[in-house]
């Protein structure tokens, strides 16, 4: 706080024979409204400091507790909402990246990205947009599928307005448990949404709904292979009368175009919205991790069905995205999840998006 008194002598002098006043100098200054508005103030915190309390900190509320789970958005028009439905920590020697790649490689990646070197942490994100005057969501998270890491999405979804019944379309990228595990109720298997229609790759449900879809190429424990199988065929059985089947290419509302992008599964999806001039890319499991996944675009995935389609794939995609400068939705980017992508020599960066707060 300034202090006029304390001024130095050289840079005003008040006399009594000055003929100077006290406010035209501090006019001259430039110091006048300052000084006018300062000095009341000043007086008061003189007078009310001894009464402040002897220990502030015994009264601070906790600063502990949960994280905010929803951002708003625009996409040219289009109003949107990023949701949390949670995410997980994997340990680095045991996660499900750089399949086949040397020890410690998961490890070093992180610490190239200036990253915790112990574990991987994998968020689950949704994204809820206002297409046409009705709520399309693009998958519906875990439900009761990871336990405590997930199923986050229906209490999401109350903090910003929004009933379940009031979502109109579901947009399902593919049939991993923590894309589809939120579209049933967990006590009575009904749709968690029951007005909505189920969009879902044609190529999808072919692959999940045979007798004995071929998941070899996942390089998981068989029986976290077959609970995949499982859920995808009990999920699509319960929504029979709900879906829609679709291919790439699609626009399945105005502004809503899906992409083709397989191997994480035969018919992975991803989706691009577009308003105006603006859009933006929900690449779904396109990549799974902000650094990792970028820099090392060639890595096996553990649950890839097909590793190899999987990276042509992603490349394709991020050619695309850094070559139109789109931004970008990742299901497990760092929430809200939202950014975009550059060219680093034959890799990419994934550059996060600064949070807005108007």
């Amino acid at each position: 706080m300034l202090n006029l008194s304390r001024l130095p002598s050289a840079s005003v002098r008040f006399t009594s024979a000055s003929p100077v006043s006290r406010r035209s100098a501090l006019r001259r200054l430039g110091l006048a409204g300052f000084a006018a508005a300062l000095a009341p103030a000043a007086l008061r915190a003189d007078a009310t400091a001894s009464k402040a309390p002897a220990n502030p900190t015994t009264s601070a509320p906790s600063l502990a507790g949960s994280q905010p789970g929803y951002y708003r958005l625009k996409i040219g028009e289009l109003e949107a909402v990023a949701l949390s439905d949670g995410g997980f920590d994997a340990p680095a020697d045991a996660s499900p990246f750089a399949v086949g790649e040397a020890a410690g490689s998961v490890a070093r990646g992180l610490e190239a990205a200036l990253l915790p070197s112990g574990s991987v942490n994998v968020p689950f994100n949704i994204l809820l947009v206002r297409v046409g005057g009705q709520l399309v969501l693009v998958d519906a998270g875990c439900g009761p599928a990871f336990g405590p890491a997930g199923g986050q999405l229906v209490a999401r979804l109350a903090q910003a307005g929004v009933e379940p019944a009031q979502i109109g379309a579901v947009i399902l990228t593919h049939a991993h448990g923590d894309h589809h595990g939120g579209l049933l109720k967990a006590d009575t298997n009904e749709p968690a949404f029951p007005n909505a229609r189920v969009f879902v790759s044609r190529r999808e449900h072919a692959f999940w709904t045979q007798s004995a879809p071929d998941v070899s190429g996942m390089a998981v424990p068989a029986a976290d292979a077959q609970g995949a199988v499982a859920g995808a065929q009990r999920m699509f059985a319960a929504l029979k009368d709900h879906l829609e089947l679709v291919a790439g290419g699609d626009r399945i509302l105005d502004g809503v175009e899906l992409l083709d992008t397989p191997g994480h599964t035969p018919g992975h999806l991803a989706v691009l919205f577009s308003s105006g001039k603006e859009q933006l890319l929900h690449f779904a499991d396109a990549a799974h991790h902000h650094a990792l996944s970028f820099a090392n675009p060639s890595w096996r995935f553990a649950y890839d069905a097909d590793a190899a389609l999987a990276a042509q794939s992603r490349r394709k995609l991020f050619d695309r995205a850094a070559a139109d400068r789109l931004r970008l939705f990742g299901a497990h980017m760092p929430f809200p999840a939202l950014g975009r992508v550059r060219a680093a020599g034959s890799a990419y960066e994934f550059l996060l998006e600064p949070l807005r707060v108007a």
